[in-house]
């Protein structure tokens, strides 16, 4: 009986203070009252804490030592994630940072016969023209788009051997591009014609040549073509040659 007229002093404490003015000095309790205050919030948390039971719990010096060290240890591995991070860039820079010596080896340029593999057939750069219309025969002619030209190079197969050899360039389904001028580049034109060089198809006697072409399309105000670079690709190859 004693203990619920503390409770109810306590409540009555409690919500005088709530609703007490802004304005009057706080209520001080005595001794007794805070104790009375005191014993029912313990007696309120004590009901809703499900580690009532447990009392209290031991815990051993090692055990908050090792929680430290943890912490500790997860603040010195950030600056290994930096490193890593810096490894990745060096291997993934791109090609205008990376060695000389690699750069040279991607610009080095072969002769036509061995971007090719013609074996003992060589191949000659005999000049270029600007037209047009290009005509093999009254059967095969090739024109240009309306505001294009065409530049004709031609290029001399030789058999080199005392055997006849027969030649499959279409079968080798190169990918040819010209880099005219060292400016501008522009893709083969694949044409059915019997001299094309990108698809030829046929065999030279020994000691002969055989006079095929290689057609680009141009704008017409390209007058001259002074240096002229091919860029072939053969399967996963590429190769430079300069005519």
């Amino acid at each position: 009986m004693k203990s619920s007229k503390i409770k109810m002093t306590a409540v009555f404490l409690v919500a005088a203070l709530m609703f007490a003015g802004c304005g009057e000095a706080l209520y001080e309790l005595t001794p007794e009252e805070q104790a009375a205050v005191v014993s029912y919030a313990s007696h309120v948390v004590a009901k809703y804490n499900s580690y009532q039971k447990d009392g209290e719990v031991f815990v051993q010096q090692e055990v908050l030592d090792g929680e430290e060290e943890t912490e500790e240890g997860a603040d010195t591995q950030a600056p290994e994630t930096d490193t890593q991070e810096s490894d990745t860039q060096q291997e993934t820079k791109p090609d205008a940072e990376r060695p000389q010596e690699a750069q040279e080896d991607a610009s080095d340029t072969v002769a036509l016969e061995t971007a090719l593999n013609l074996g003992e057939i060589s191949a000659d750069y005999t000049g270029c023209s600007l037209c047009t219309t290009y005509e093999k025969s009254d059967v095969y002619a090739v024109d240009a788009e309306p505001g294009q030209q065409l530049l004709v190079l031609n290029l001399s197969l030789k058999n080199q051997s005392d055997q006849d050899i027969a030649l499959d360039i279409l079968k080798m389904a190169p990918v040819i591009s010209a880099e005219l001028n060292e400016s501008k580049t522009v893709p083969a034109q694949m044409t059915i014609l019997p001299n094309d060089l990108s698809t030829y198809q046929g065999s030279i006697s020994a000691g002969k040549s055989a006079e095929l072409v290689l057609l680009f399309q141009v704008p017409q105000d390209i007058q001259e073509v002074s240096a002229v670079q091919l860029k072939i690709t053969i399967g996963q190859s590429q190769y430079k040659v300069n005519l």
